[in-house]
């Protein structure tokens, strides 16, 4: 993804400001992965897109070897600084992976990374370095939320980060995969025959879901994510949205859209407290799946 490649984005704003996954989440991955095999091995885990490690970082005490790859040297240097454990770092695409030899990863992750794929290209390249026995959890949230006590703002948010006379058309492609559940994920993995799919999202304000084709499973509660925030933790955010970069390089003389869409939401919502604390249900998406060779 160019933007996050640009040596002038902060990884390290990044990395300071993005929510954390949900200690959890890991145990949820690896119930599925032993569900129909028990012995199903965790020697190696691979997090692809890894970014900044926010997610690698949760996996070194539940397997032997963890790698992060990412495209980013500049991601991937902000990793290597917050690192506590013993995680490769690697600088390479998703869908080439040619470091990894055939059949070699137990478990392959993609945190809110998997929208800027080439899809095709990836579901092939997972299918070569996943073993037989192995699975691959693709998951992410859309950046949106539910305001639970201000449902007023849900469309603000919206609007700010879509529409096309705010940060929408800024997007690098693939926003869109994200936005509507990973549901070409979920098509492309029943196209080639993946078993044992399972897309969970959370809550149902997800755009074009539930889908009569392609049906998910609807969580009462989220899996990924449990992000509490005031509006100054939003705002900050906010302030690591890609888009955002691109939308100031093209007009950078406006008011930051961040401070503005934040001052937006809380007149609508009459708050003042920039440390009010928030009720909100992030939007979140689970995949699950086997390769193919599972039952070969």
């Amino acid at each position: 993804m160019a933007t996050y490649s640009n040596p002038k984005y902060s990884a390290d704003n990044y990395q300071a400001n993005r929510p954390r996954y949900k200690e959890s989440l890991v145990n949820t991955i690896l119930a599925y992965h032993r569900r129909d095999n028990p012995a199903a091995g965790a020697e190696l885990a691979v997090d692809v897109a890894t970014g900044t490690g926010i997610f690698a970082q949760q996996l070194p005490p539940h397997f032997a070897k963890v790698i992060g790859t990412d495209i980013s040297a500049t991601m991937l240097e902000s990793a290597r600084k917050a690192e506590r454990q013993s995680i490769e770092y690697v600088e390479a695409p998703s869908e080439n992976l040619e470091f990894l030899a055939d059949h070699s990863i137990d478990v392959m992750t993609v945190a809110t990374g998997a929208h800027w794929f080439d899809i095709e290209k990836f579901v092939s390249e997972a299918q070569r370095v996943l073993k037989p026995s192995g699975t691959l959890a693709i998951f992410g949230y859309t950046g949106f939320a539910h305001f639970v006590d201000y449902p007023q703002c849900d469309k603000i948010i919206k609007e700010y980060g879509l529409g096309d006379d705010r940060l929408g058309r800024f997007w690098d492609r693939g926003r869109e995969v994200l936005v509507e559940g990973y549901r070409n994920y979920h098509a492309a993995f029943a196209r080639n025959a993946w078993p044992g799919i399972e897309r969970h999202i959370y809550p149902n304000t997800i755009e074009g879901e539930p889908s009569a084709e392609l049906p998910p499973i609807l969580d009462s509660e989220p899996n990924i994510m449990d992000f509490q925030v005031t509006w100054r933790v939003l705002r900050a955010f906010l302030l690591t949205w890609s888009t955002l970069t691109l939308y100031h390089k093209q007009y950078p003389e406006r008011e930051n859209a961040a401070e503005a869409v934040i001052r937006e939401m809380m007149a609508a919502a009459g708050s003042t407290d920039m440390d009010e604390k928030l009720n909100m249900q992030w939007e979140e998406i689970l995949l699950l799946c086997h390769p193919p060779q599972l039952h070969a």
